[in-house]
């Protein structure tokens, strides 16, 4: 959004103007009209230095306003360049089913909250876009959107959405929040269509020797089952794979994803970060709770790159995540992606504090 500070005279109607206020009101309004134009430029070269997935977007809609209900028809380009936060640079058009009435066509930037983040999540958007209006007395408008959806992504690069919002229409530029009483305004129904791809970009690092697993003989308590690998190596190691994880910041969760390109599953992103370091563990977290050595809940036992085991059914593991130190663990969840949760209950939100009710222990991979 862009926020605008008009004057108060440009409200008033010309012609109540007083002498010489006339062109204060013209000048404000121009001023409002350089600055949403100023917005706009930035916002179109944002998606080149947005480094993140990238995303290719196509909506269309019904304009519930008074009279006809014109067609809302968009398409845009973005990326998600900061955890939730995604970018949108679209074009739409707005074509009435009345022949004889004028469809408008512009351009402008969009911002989300949460798009691509889950396999069914609720999302929101807000944007600005600068239309051709040849009825207006610049030949331009702004529309003003707002609003949320729900979006269901069946596998990485597609996405499916249903959104409501809603659309007002600025023919002089006052701001959404000072509109005349002739602005249309009403509700949009939408769906969308996503193609996804790509993520944030990798560190390199300089390859110091990747170590090799070591099977050991694992007889003894049921606690510690036989013929699993248990990997020795260094504190060293275990910055290296924590860093990894890290790197994974604000990924999208996919169930059975274990890679950048696709998104993350709880124990796809403990396997992807050992994986990458030339370790072979388990793929899934039920077997990843039976490799290496037992650790109690307890956060003083704990060191970085343990895999910390979570359970909300008696007996079986359901989730895992990797403690990165501090008391803080990073795990791919349904509702946020790839995040960082703590073991600190005075630091923990209610998500954190779910997840702590449910933890049982870890395991320690790394010697």
């Amino acid at each position: 959004m862009i926020a605008i500070v008009a004057s108060p005279l440009s409200v008033l109607p010309r012609g109540l103007l007083p002498d010489g206020r006339a062109d204060v009101a013209r000048r404000s309004h121009g001023r409002y009209r350089r600055f949403l134009s100023a917005g706009l430029a930035l916002g179109c070269a944002l998606p080149t230095i947005a480094h993140a997935q990238r995303a290719i977007d196509v909506q269309v809609g019904s304009w519930a306003v008074s009279g006809s209900n014109p067609t809302l028809y968009a398409a845009g380009w973005g990326s998600r360049f900061w955890g939730p936060l995604g970018y949108n640079l679209r074009g739409l058009a707005l074509v009435d089913p009345d022949s004889s009435a004028e469809t408008l066509y512009g351009i402008g930037p969009e911002l989300s909250v949460s798009r691509g983040t889950g396999r069914l999540v609720p999302y929101g958007v807000a944007g600005v876009a600068l239309v051709l209006r040849p009825s207006a007395a610049t030949g331009l408008a702004a529309l003003w959107n707002a609003g949320f959806g729900v979006e269901f992504n069946p596998w990485a690069p597609l996405g499916l959405a249903l959104e409501l919002s809603r659309l007002v229409e600025d023919h002089d530029f006052r701001g959404f929040w000072n509109l005349d009483e002739n602005d249309r305004r009403g509700w949009v129904v939408s769906t969308r269509l996503s193609v996804r791809w790509g993520g944030p970009p990798r560190r390199v690092r300089p390859v110091v020797g990747e170590p090799s697993p070591i099977e050991i003989d694992r007889r003894g308590p049921a606690a510690y089952e036989p013929d699993l690998p248990e990997l020795a190596t260094g504190p060293w190691m275990a910055t290296r794979i924590v860093e990894t994880a890290l790197d994974a910041m604000g990924e999208p969760y996919r169930w059975g994803g274990t890679g950048t390109e696709e998104g993350f599953d709880c124990s796809g992103l403990v396997w992807y970060a050992y994986t990458t370091h030339g370790f072979s563990i388990p793929r899934v977290s039920r077997d990843q709770a039976r490799v290496g050595r037992a650790i109690a809940a307890d956060v003083a036992s704990l060191e970085p790159g343990d895999v910390l085991l979570f359970s909300n059914r008696r007996g079986v593991v359901t989730h895992v995540g990797l403690y990165v130190g501090d008391a803080e663990f990073i795990h791919a969840t349904t509702s946020g992606g790839v995040r960082i949760g703590t073991l600190d209950r005075q630091r923990a939100d209610a998500s954190d504090g779910w997840y702590l009710d449910r933890w049982i222990g870890a395991r320690r991979l790394l010697d």
